[in-house]
């Protein structure tokens, strides 16, 4: 309906600016029919109905004519569409000729506000069957709906090909080895291995490279892998600087290109492909050289709906190739679904914020190597990553999740760079691999802050298969957990952590027993006992006071008259302790072993007194304050004012000389 306020406007326009009616010259259109027939049509005193397009209304000539908000009349009439407000409908832009696909209508609206935008284009409630890419420049175009659903399900995927090369086609050079199917390099030096390749006419080709293992005297040792053109320009390359794996990407490349791996340092090569990739994203945020610098817009109201399991598809690629340009956007309240990977992030992908994001894909946020000024501060806000394989797979950038759930993933963080969680909540699927731990950094820091960490309690007696919560694969790779609540942390090593990397844990949180790995890291610097050999004291009574006892360096005979021993070390007030030893007797038994506090001869159990059962043979027993049972004396803390920590053998069961071995206490 046409409002009184619209007639007059339009009345007042025609009959100051034009005279009236009889102004204009040439044939009036009986009935409009599109927005062609505009070109012909005079200035009324009153809007004009296009069949499709809705309502315009005479204007004067004080913007630009683009077409669709602004479309030319005859002798210099301009006409306005009547309630648009910088806002583009993808109706208006449907062609006869579109068949199903949608997402050919959407892309005329995308061109027409990258042209003449910025612009608003709304999707609506609106189900749109998209059966091709979308490309939105992120300085230019608002892509808005109200529940709106982009489905990609019918999107043909790229055509499946064998990888164009693997690492069985690099040829040794001087200080290289083939050894057990991989290439190792010489610490002394080595020559720079290269591999001629013929790639494909189009589309991207992806270079992925595993490795195993990494040292050497340089300041930092590192793997270095580029392809290059004929005259030696890089198209693209990565470096490794510690054990894992990472993987770059590069297109517009010419059909001969040479792949090159330079090591500094030992090295071992485990896995090298080349594997062409053809575009197989839904939607790319790119900015082109004519973009604006800044005024990024953003994306919201939209759920981006892939094809499901088994898909080769991309949901959202952020890649712009111009220099000074980013395809850095904001989204809010989008879902991405049904994808193999939810978000790629490439080159001058930076600066992504995203608030009631949903991401349900295989692999949620992928960041390649060797993005060219990328990766600074792609921030999640109450956001939601569940149901994958992986949440981030990262080869550098710099994520930061606040209020964010992961929810039911097989593992959290895959790679390298920096990942804070600020009060997120992390519930995993149970692990169900011995290599797939949740955390598995080659260099970088993880940051868990607040917030909640557990395993899912389902099958829970199969136990968490992987040999550690936390794989931390090189010096550089450093984590740290404060003030969590966690459930469920166990792992087939008893540590929550392994490999050279350290992990600082304070002020676990959660009801008890936890049920957490006992130690945080089993790493001879982590000995709260010191280096041996240790501070042993025994005692005929539990309150007696206790002497120095004998204290060899490697297995520790006690003899049979021995009743209780204490293995003594420091310990800051506050932390929970885990405690490891071996032990076996030729007379079985059970000995107890409770974790106290010392203080002179004060002495304060922080936790239960664990039944160790005592047979010939070696056996490894590990155990953790925090398992205490909520009936036990103490919380499971080191009390203030206490300096001393000691691991308490309780002999007085045992009949015979008792073997111990391998003691370590471990704060948490």
């Amino acid at each position: 309906m046409i409002s009184r306020r619209h007639l007059i406007r339009a009345t007042g326009i025609a009959g100051l600016t034009f005279g009236g009616a009889s102004a204009a010259r040439g044939k009036v259109p009986d009935v409009l029919r599109d927005l062609s027939d505009l070109a012909q049509q005079p200035p009324t005193p009153h809007p004009v109905h296009v069949p499709g397009q809705g309502w315009f209304e005479a204007a004067t000539d004080d913007r630009p004519i683009d077409g669709i908000l602004r479309v030319a009349g005859p002798d210099g009439v301009q006409w306005r569409r009547i309630g648009a407000h910088g806002t583009l409908q993808p109706a208006w832009f449907a062609q006869a000729q579109d068949g199903p696909d949608d997402a050919l209508r959407l892309g005329r609206a995308i061109a027409h506000a990258e042209a003449h935008g910025p612009l608003a284009i709304d999707l609506g409630a609106a189900r749109y069957d998209c059966r091709s890419r979308l490309v939105i420049d992120p300085t230019a175009i608002i892509l808005r709906g109200n529940g709106a659903v982009l489905d990609f399900a019918e999107m043909p995927e790229p055509p499946r090909r064998d990888s164009l090369a693997t690492l069985q086609y690099v040829k040794a050079a001087p200080g290289w080895r083939w050894q057990d199917d991989a290439l190792h390099s010489d610490p002394a030096g080595s020559d720079a291995l290269t591999l001629p390749l013929s790639l494909p006419q189009s589309g991207r080709v992806r270079v992925a490279v595993t490795l195993g293992a990494l040292s050497g005297w340089q300041d930092y040792p590192a793997v270095f892998v580029t392809l290059n053109t004929a005259d030696g320009t890089q198209l693209g390359g990565t470096t490794l600087l510690a054990p894992g794996q990472s993987m770059f990407e590069v297109e517009d490349h010419p059909a001969a290109a040479t792949l090159t791996l330079r090591a500094d340092g030992a090295a071992r090569i485990d896995a090298l492909t080349v594997t062409p990739q053809a575009t197989r994203e839904a939607i790319l945020i790119r900015a082109t050289k004519t973009s604006r610098q800044y005024g990024h817009k953003w994306l919201e109201g939209i759920e981006i709906a892939g094809p499901g399991g088994g898909t080769a598809l991309h949901g959202l690629r952020f890649q712009t190739e111009a220099d000074a340009m980013s395809s850095r956007l904001q989204l809010r309240d989008v879902t991405v679904r049904g994808f193999h990977t939810g978000m790629i992030l490439s080159h001058r992908a930076y600066l992504i914020r995203a608030a009631g994001l949903r991401i349900a894909c295989g692999v949620g946020l992928h960041f390649l190597g060797g993005s060219r000024d990328a990766g600074e501060m792609i921030t999640l806000t109450d956001s939601v990553i569940d149901g994958g394989r992986i949440a981030i797979l990262n080869n550098g950038a710099e994520f930061v999740l606040s209020g964010t759930s992961i929810d039911f993933v097989d593992q959290v963080v895959v790679g390298s760079g920096r990942v804070l969680l600020q009060g997120c909540h992390l519930e995993m699927n149970r692990p169900k691999a011995a290599d797939a731990p949740l955390f598995d950094v080659g260099h970088g820091h993880i940051d868990i802050a607040g917030g909640t960490f557990m395993v899912t309690g389902a099958d829970f007696d199969a136990g968490n298969q992987c040999d550690y919560i936390f794989a931390l694969q090189s010096r550089a790779a450093t984590a740290a957990m404060k003030e969590v609540t966690v459930y469920n942390l166990r792992s087939q090593s008893g540590a929550l952590a392994g490999g050279p990397g350290r992990l600082d844990v304070s002020f676990v949180r959660g009801r008890r027993p936890r049920h957490m790995a006992p130690l945080v890291q089993h790493r001879a610097d982590r000995n709260l006992l010191g280096a041996a050999p240790f501070d042993l004291r025994s005692s005929d009574t539990p309150l007696g006071a206790a002497v120095p006892y004998p204290n060899p360096d490697a297995t520790l005979i006690i003899d049979a008259g021995t009743r209780h021993l204490w293995v003594v070390g420091q310990c800051q007030p506050g932390a929970e302790v885990g405690a490891f030893f071996r032990v076996r007797s030729d007379t079985p038994g059970t000995l107890y072993a409770t974790v106290q506090a010392l203080r002179g001869d004060a002495r304060v159990a922080i936790g239960d007194s664990w039944p160790v059962t005592v047979t010939s043979d070696w056996s490894t027993y590990r155990n953790n304050s925090a398992n205490t049972h909520p009936e036990a004396a103490g919380d499971g803390r080191m009390p203030a004012g206490f300096t001393e920590i000691a691991l308490w053998l309780d002999l007085s069961q045992m009949t015979g000389p008792v073997e111990c071995e391998a003691f370590f206490l471990c704060a948490v």
